[in-house]
């Protein structure tokens, strides 16, 4: 049995949910679309919220997460879509200091959202966080380059070869300043 609901950011919209129920999650079933996918992306980009942004397509957060495991484009934008969120968030912190804004202060992200908006503290530590975390591709700057064994092995050799003549110049002269000294004691 299937039936439609009308998603509350789409007008004129109908998400197709079907009353089937998995036999360990009781998970209902979504027929998603293109209008469909583009709206949750835009509002988790915006609120960086999944429970939210799939509620303003008028479907449950398992059904989203079910579709991201399952479709790797899906994923892909997901994470863009994060991604943008947190640049976002950076954004309006730099505008925060460059408007003079104190450290204690209040963002107002604009968005619509329960929780309201955050604080300059907060939104640090998250950016931090986001940042530390592995398996986020690099930004910016040159790509980290590697040597091969060879050339660690050369420039390794070399350092040595260099050291060993510094500790001979140093020996010949302990023995030439000795030699002097003993010179010098005899006359």
């Amino acid at each position: 049995m299937a039936r439609n609901i009308e998603g509350d950011g789409m007008p004129g919209h109908h998400a197709i949910i079907t009353e089937k129920h998995t036999a360990f999650t009781a998970r209902k079933w979504v027929r998603w679309t293109k209008a469909m996918r583009a709206v949750f992306l835009d509002h988790l980009a915006a609120t960086c919220n999944v429970k939210q942004a799939a509620e303003a397509i008028g479907v449950e957060p398992c059904s989203v997460y079910l579709l991201r495991r399952r479709e790797p484009a899906f994923a892909d934008a997901w994470g863009e879509a994060l991604a943008l969120g947190y640049e976002m968030l950076e954004t309006q912190l730099v505008g925060h200091a460059l408007a003079g804004g104190d450290a204690d202060g209040v963002l107002d992200n604009g968005a619509d959202t329960r929780a309201g908006p955050i604080t300059v503290a907060l939104a640090l530590k998250l950016l931090t966080l986001h940042r530390g975390r592995d398996g986020k591709p690099r930004r910016g700057g040159p790509k980290p380059q590697y040597a091969s064994r060879d050339d660690t092995d050369t420039v390794l050799l070399a350092k040595l070869a260099d050291l060993e003549a510094k500790r001979a110049r140093a020996a010949a002269r302990s023995a030439a300043e000795a030699g002097e000294a003993a010179a010098g004691e005899g006359q």
